[in-house]
């Protein structure tokens, strides 16, 4: 009696791997695509246009700067004011980038390093055309940056520690901690503690970009950090593994190139300016430029962003999936 044995080379792959062979086939050139998109959109589509800048002064004089600039394609938008005090308390509460105070004695162009140094050139720029147009300009900065660091660079950089520190800690928790949701929400805000003091020891006491109240800052950092690992976390207790997988896509193909964190929400695309404000990467950059640079001006929104994200997160972590498929040894007997 013979036997035959069928040769495994004959052997055709189940029908599921053939799926996922072309999940990946024809998803990860998509992931590539939509990364690109991405970071590419607020490259080329970011400019001056809706930039607020606040303006005060007689009014064929605001009229006639406002009208040689909307000349051009793309312009800021002006906000008109009834005073030089109001003007600059815009500015100080960030709800424009900077003001003119147009006076036939002497008009003043007020700045704001702290929100980045493209809108300290507009404005600059604007001031040197007054001059040329025979008017005396003065130029003050309301919010300047520190000596240490003029540019901020250090803010423009907390990207990567906000990302890498709540995106791996989410991760790791996720399956070290697996089925002790208080250990892993106790280990997820210790992370954030101290990675943000970590991060403020630097930008703050080493490289002096920070110039505000050190323990804010430092609270700020942690919830960013917080929002973005308790998130994560939060989606991987609800629906498994895959939460960490779409919460790092949000952070690094959305939350990050969204951020602005270089020049604050005015230069992206109208709407996924907002998007990116009401993510935590955002609305920590947002946080940190305003405590570091304007006294806690314009901070309230960036605050509840961050606290919502953060209860969202331990709201899911409350109801980790995980504590049921992995019960307690004493209690699975």
């Amino acid at each position: 009696m013979t036997t035959t044995v069928k040769s495994s080379h004959n052997t055709k792959p189940p029908k599921e791997t053939v799926m996922k062979a072309l999940a990946l086939t024809f998803g990860i050139p998509i992931v590539i695509g939509l990364m690109l998109w991405a970071f590419l959109t607020p490259t080329f589509h970011s400019g001056p246009s809706n930039v607020p800048i606040a303006i005060t002064g007689p009014a064929q004089a605001v009229d006639q700067i406002t009208q040689q600039a909307e000349q051009q394609e793309e312009h800021p938008e002006f906000v008109r004011v009834d005073s030089s005090e109001e003007a600059q308390r815009q500015v100080h509460e960030r709800e424009a980038v900077g003001a003119v105070v147009i006076d036939p004695q002497g008009s003043t162009v007020y700045t704001a390093t702290g929100n980045g140094a493209p809108y300290v050139q507009m404005l600059t720029g604007m001031a040197e055309k007054m001059r040329a147009a025979g008017q005396t300009v003065e130029v003050t900065d309301l919010a300047p940056t520190t000596q240490e660091d003029p540019q901020a660079t250090g803010v423009n950089l907390l990207g990567l520690p906000l990302a890498f520190g709540g995106v791996v800690s989410a991760a790791l928790s996720t399956f070290i901690l697996r089925g002790h949701k208080w250990l892993k929400i106790a280990a997820l805000s210790a992370i954030a503690l101290l990675g943000a003091g970590v991060a403020v020891w630097m930008l703050h006491g080493i490289y002096g970009t920070l110039g505000g109240n050190v323990w804010k800052e430092w609270l700020g950092i942690a919830m960013g950090i917080a929002a973005t690992s308790m998130l994560t976390a939060g989606m991987a207790a609800l629906i498994g593994t895959a939460g960490v997988a779409i919460g790092a896509i949000l952070t690094i193909f959305v939350a990050n190139p969204l951020s602005g964190l270089a020049t604050g929400p005015w230069l992206l695309p109208a709407g996924w300016s907002t998007l990116g404000q009401l993510m935590p990467i955002g609305a920590t950059g947002f946080l940190i430029r305003s405590l570091a640079f304007f006294d806690g001006g314009g901070a309230a929104r960036p605050w509840w962003v961050l606290s919502a994200w953060m209860i969202a997160g331990v709201a899911m972590l409350a109801f980790d999936r995980s504590e049921r498929k992995n019960p307690h040894p004493a209690e699975a007997a």
